[in-house]
């Protein structure tokens, strides 16, 4: 099997870099799907996994981050943004549901004092928006599409004095977000320039590509339950790195790092270093026709995916990152990352019995991913040439890049019409 997945891989990387290799190579290999494999679309990028594929969702609450059932914790992430809106798309539930949330939103704590919100007319059982005195909204509805409430959570535009919008101007704003977005299965690729969120698509406005997203989403194939995958892609930042070797090492934690706002993301690193059986040199791949950097670390018993104390741990990491390059909307940061997630001890433990206070007590084991009971992790070779397999198909998607190009008179235009 191992033998099988590496041949693989090795081929479809071998076919995405000849044309590269040669000094007469001038036009790129055509792309081709592997058998059996599915395309997804995030942001504007497209990305294959195995068939059957599984991608992280939302519970119908609010705020929640994406995640997969409660069987398989430690793999939730944030709420997707679009324009600076909070997006959320929920599992497939029911109006009442709906309902709960509605009466949620229409009130908020405002330092210890509840504050009704003012709700817009939708003339619809199926939808709801709230907007507060000071220019933000709450905005949900149940797509027949999927049977997924989406929730839309930000301001309205800033062109009038704070305090000054109306109900009927959120009214007129729900209706355009419904006009820009609509629901979609994440393997339907779209064929017009936008933004693809995990159940869900943005038209590009009319003022240009919009600048301002957050993609972070975790992915899995069934083939290989136990591997998840975090995806997350979004534009340079103006103040980020510009060449990987500004880019921080994963594998690489130093006493600095706790010190910088930069080294954050290495906290959760740093509370695995003891764990570290093996460092694996970082390697210099392609993503997306990027440079890249490829590291990986595999651990003795607990990785990363147990420092939320939801989850077993991780088995080992690998990590693919590159940077993105500013006012290239077919070039944005990408950075994906695969961690295979320990099974529960299966059989599970047995009952243990104690004395507390003189009086006996009983110990269950209460399985923390009841949904890898039994599941063997792949072996470190097996996972490393699955996973440069899918960096292989990581691909800009040409349908989704607006034709008008991005810089400041865009970015300006697209800032006025949040």
């Amino acid at each position: 099997m191992i033998r099988c997945w590496a041949n693989t891989a090795f081929s479809v990387l071998l076919v995405t870099s000849l044309s590269a290799c040669g000094k007469d190579a001038k036009v790129a290999s055509t792309y081709a799907k592997a058998y059996g494999w599915s395309s997804i679309c995030l942001a504007r990028i497209g990305i294959d996994l195995p068939d059957k594929v599984l991608i992280a969702e939302s519970e119908p609450f609010q705020p929640s981050g994406y995640g997969f059932d409660p069987g398989l914790q430690g793999a939730a992430t944030v709420r997707p943004t679009w324009n600076n809106l909070a997006i959320q798309e929920t599992y497939p539930t029911t109006l009442q549901e709906l309902e709960n949330l509605r009466e949620d939103a229409s009130s908020r704590n405002d330092n210890g004092r509840i504050t009704k919100y003012s709700e817009a007319p939708l003339e619809s059982k199926l939808a709801y928006a709230f907007h507060g005195k000071y220019g933000g909204f709450n905005v949900g509805y149940l797509d027949p599409f999927d049977k997924r409430i989406r929730m839309f959570v930000g301001g309205l535009p800033v062109d009038k004095p704070q305090g000054k919008y109306t109900v009927e101007d959120l009214s007129a704003y729900y209706q355009e977000l419904r006009r820009l977005y609509s629901a979609r299965k994440p393997t339907d690729l779209p064929a017009e320039p936008g933004i693809c969120t995990p159940y869900g698509f943005f038209k590009e406005p009319a003022s240009g590509p919009v600048a301002d997203y957050n993609i972070d989403i975790a992915v899995r194939s069934l083939k290989y339950p136990s591997l998840i995958i975090f995806v997350r892609i979004r534009p340079p930042a103006a103040n980020g790195p510009k060449s990987l070797d500004e880019l921080r090492d994963p594998n690489n934690i130093t006493p600095d790092d706790l010190n910088s706002v930069k080294g954050m993301g290495a906290i959760a690193a740093i509370a695995a270093l003891g764990n570290i059986k093996k460092l694996h040199e970082a390697e210099q791949i392609t993503i997306a026709g990027q440079p890249g950097r490829l590291s990986a670390r595999e651990y003795h018993h607990k990785g990363t995916l147990d420092t939320a104390g939801s989850g077993s741990g991780a088995a080992y990491e690998i990590q693919a990152d590159a940077v993105g390059v500013q006012g290239q909307p077919d070039k944005p940061a990408i950075t994906i990352k695969l961690a295979a997630a320990l099974p529960d001890p299966f059989p599970y433990p047995p009952l243990v019995k104690r004395m507390s206070f003189g009086e006996e007590k009983i110990d269950r084991y209460e399985p923390k991913r009841p949904a890898l009971k039994g599941v063997k992790t792949p072996p470190f070779d097996e996972a490393m040439a699955y996973f440069k397999q899918v960096l292989a198909s990581v691909r800009p998607l040409p349908h989704l890049h607006a034709r008008a190009p991005v810089g400041p008179a865009s970015e300006s235009a697209s800032a006025s019409s949040r």
